[in-house]
């Protein structure tokens, strides 16, 4: 695109709309600027791009209609700016589509319902320690287009990515892309399941055959994307011996090598297992040496907000789980489980169904208590009623969901945080939930 004489309306201004804004001005472009919330990040990057340049648009049916609307994760592509820009025959793309046509260094892509976060610091660790300059961006946290000098001054880039970024991708192609796994999840956005992983298969379609395809064999869903991509495939399973990397009894292989022992693993949950094969198959393609493999994976303790120990008090552990933001994560944290526990979940309604979750509740001999909170609790408990979960509370308030789980443990016993959805009832993100938790756990028993 030729910036200078092309006008773009950047539409959502958080994090990542405001990245893509800045990005636009620095490049000397024409920028207009929208968005209807007035929450206090937006109004104060509303306000530092105005600075910059930029124009704010309060009508885009009235004021002008630009050549490109650029659209934050948060901005459905059915919204109804996108579908006035679409009718004007307009250009709709993303942040992360935006930031991939300007680099030319290498991407490994990851995606799937869970694990994302996890896997995209696996393979940044093992590349650090092969000495690969990386950066580490997308949904973990750093928007892309904020990235670009950054990352086309490495040698690598491993980019985390979200059903949301990838409905706005159409050349968006990296050298190796990972599905993890597609379970329920998104559902008040995607609607049905066939429609969200249709959005996820995009992150495989457009490869060539000098790219590779890094896919889950053990999800149906997942290992079908075969069929439609052009790229070399290569799979990882629990259960099964693939030409990829699977478990050969207590032996994690690649292609009949074997690399090290399962129990080995610091992290040891079937899920973070995956993680590790899935991860194990992007730097066998990138022929990173075994020891480098081995000795990463096996040192890995994990990443903030996901089973993440906390504090013990008066003998009460306290766990933060709070990037559980959907029904498989909670109950894979739930199936983890080594202490009597008391589980707080709860938050947005994401239009989910949770009778698995609570079936998994239910089946758990270490959940002893439930906790539930949030804008979505009458839902959750009316499940928990139908699947015929006990010793159930539900609490109105974060910081008393907290204190109440608290109270209904014992010492050694464990409370943990694994809401199964959003945060954006009461938070921004699940990071801000998490800290929050951290912020109250810190303050018990003083």
């Amino acid at each position: 695109m030729y910036f200078k004489k092309t006008s773009f309306l950047v539409a959502g201004l958080q994090k990542s709309g405001f990245a893509s804004a800045k990005f636009l001005l620095d490049n000397n472009a024409k920028v207009y600027i929208y968005d209807r919330r007035k929450s206090e990040i937006v109004v104060e990057n509303v306000q530092k791009l105005i600075s910059l340049g930029a124009i704010v648009i309060e009508d885009y049916l009235t004021d002008l209609i630009c050549d490109v609307l650029v659209i934050s994760p948060g901005v459905p592509i059915d919204s109804d700016i996108c579908k006035f820009y679409k009718a004007n025959g307009k250009r709709i793309i993303g942040e992360m589509e935006l930031a991939s046509l300007q680099i030319n260094t290498p991407i490994i892509a990851v995606t799937g319902t869970n694990g994302k976060t996890t896997t995209c610091n696996m393979i940044h660790k093992c590349l650090q320690n092969a000495n690969i300059s990386s950066v580490l961006a997308g949904n973990v946290g750093v928007p892309l287009v904020g990235e670009i000098e950054k990352v086309n001054k490495s040698e690598l880039c491993v980019l985390e990515v979200s059903s949301y970024q990838l409905e706005t991708t159409y050349l968006f192609c990296p050298h190796i892309s990972v599905v993890l796994n597609i379970t329920p999840d998104h559902l008040d956005r995607h609607y049905t399941m066939e429609n969200y992983a249709l959005v996820k298969s995009k992150i495989v379609i457009p490869l060539k055959e000098s790219e590779f395809s890094v896919l889950n064999f053990d999800d149906e869903l997942v290992r079908d994307f075969s069929s439609v991509t052009n790229s070399k495939v290569i799979y990882f399973s629990k259960k099964e011996k693939v030409s990829g990397a699977y478990l050969d009894g207590e032996n994690v292989c690649f292609n009949g090598e074997e690399l090290f022992k399962v129990n080995e693993l610091s992290l040891k949950e079937s899920h973070n297992i995956e993680n590790a094969l899935a991860t194990v198959c992007v730097l066998k393609c990138l022929k990173v040496e075994n020891s480098v493999i081995k000795n990463t994976l096996c040192e890995f303790n994990g990443v903030k907000h996901r089973l993440e120990k906390v504090k013990t008090v008066n003998g009460v552990t306290f766990i933060n789980d709070s990037k559980s933001t959907n029904e498989a994560s909670a109950i894979k944290a739930v199936e983890s489980l080594n202490n009597k526990t008391v589980l707080i979940i709860g938050g947005a309604d994401k239009g989910l169904n949770y009778s698995e979750l609570m079936r998994s509740i239910k089946n758990s001999r270490q959940i002893k208590n439930t906790v539930i909170t949030g804008e979505c609790s009458a839902k959750m408990l009316s499940f928990a009623i139908d699947v015929g979960v006990d010793n159930v509370s539900v609490v109105k308030g974060f910081e008393n969901a907290v204190k109440t789980a608290y109270k209904l443990a014992t010492s050694g016993e464990d409370v943990l945080l694994s809401p199964a959805t959003s945060s954006f009832d009461e938070f921004k993100n699940f990071e801000e939930r998490g800290e929050k938790f951290v912020e109250i756990v810190n303050l018990l028993g003083t």
